[in-house]
């Protein structure tokens, strides 16, 4: 059995027009047992639900917080799991905002995103309450809000069960560590900043995704900052990321990355965030964090086992 095919769907797939963002609250009255069981039914109406129109592309993931874990699931936890990282000596805030569940539902049709986002609701009701919820969409060739190409440095998707899925770790082989971060993007400003200054702080050609030479690449281009080698291999992350938001309104990006450890996402972050490594993200003048939350992916078996 391959490693993909224990894992939920959304994590690996290409990508897709829509996606719908919903993070869930354990109630003060929600018995644990009753949590998983309807976790493990909302998983089946969900594999019905990509099924029920092939020519959509649907799927879905469902993750557990890492600071709900224990009390939804006990002490038997995937073994790299943990709390969002925090930095001391962070340049910008990025505020922690963690659920208890995460769910990831992605199409081609927005209407289908939201069906299953009711369905959610719906199932999870008694011993969840919806704390958040956010609608992403592709935007013109899969770019971000800034105008430049996001996930270009994904792994093609062959390759992506080997980054994405954990691998070692026994009853949680097929899962995935599930990182979250909401940014609200100042375009206003952003749109003033002449193409080359803005083509500076991604390290990309605005038009045609092409990535600055190293010998000219400023130490502070969100890629000088996110790709990293050890031992002359890059370490990967699988981004599902979509922008969000509406004309007038706040508008940005919703961050979304799947790995089979924590550390890639973590040295990451640090590297864009943190003081002690050096210069920092300048693309974060321009883009603000206002949620960020870990969480872990189960495998299918897990999920299903739950269902009771």
């Amino acid at each position: 059995m391959s490693l993909a095919s224990l894992a939920q769907t959304a994590i690996c797939a290409v990508s897709h027009a829509h996606g719908l963002f919903l993070g869930f609250d354990l109630l003060d009255h929600a018995e644990a047992a009753a949590a998983r069981c309807a976790i493990g039914e909302l998983a089946a109406r969900l594999d019905d639900w990509v099924l029920s129109v092939p020519a959509a592309r649907n799927c879905w993931a469902i993750a557990v917080g890492s600071e709900a874990w224990l009390e939804l699931v006990g002490t038997d936890a995937p073994r790299e799991l943990q709390p969002f990282p925090h930095f001391e000596d962070a340049r910008y805030p990025m505020p922690v905002t963690p659920h208890a569940l995460f769910i990831h539902l992605r199409s081609e049709r927005h209407d289908l995103c939201h069906q299953a986002g009711q369905l959610a609701q719906s199932i999870l009701a008694r011993q969840f309450v919806l704390a958040d919820c956010t609608a992403g969409f592709r935007y013109l060739d899969s770019r971000d809000l800034t105008g430049f190409v996001d996930g270009t440095e994904n792994p093609p998707p062959e390759e992506r069960p080997e980054v994405a899925l954990v691998d070692d770790d026994g009853a949680f082989n097929g899962g995935s560590y599930l990182h979250v971060q909401r940014y609200v993007h100042d375009l206003r400003n952003w749109e003033r900043l002449p193409v080359a200054e803005q083509e500076g702080m991604v390290g990309r050609s605005k038009a045609d995704d092409i990535e600055m030479d190293d010998a000219v690449k400023p130490a502070g281009a969100h890629i000088a900052r996110v790709v990293i080698e050890e031992d002359g291999e890059e370490l990967e992350i699988v981004r599902q990321s979509l922008p969000y938001g509406q004309p007038g309104a706040e508008q940005g990006l919703f961050f979304v990355s799947y790995c089979k450890t924590p550390r890639h996402f973590n040295l990451m972050l640090a590297r864009m965030n943190a003081r002690s490594e050096g210069e920092g993200d300048h693309l974060l003048r321009f883009s603000r964090a206002v949620s960020s939350a870990a969480y872990f992916a189960p495998p299918m078996a897990l999920l299903r086992a739950w269902a009771g």
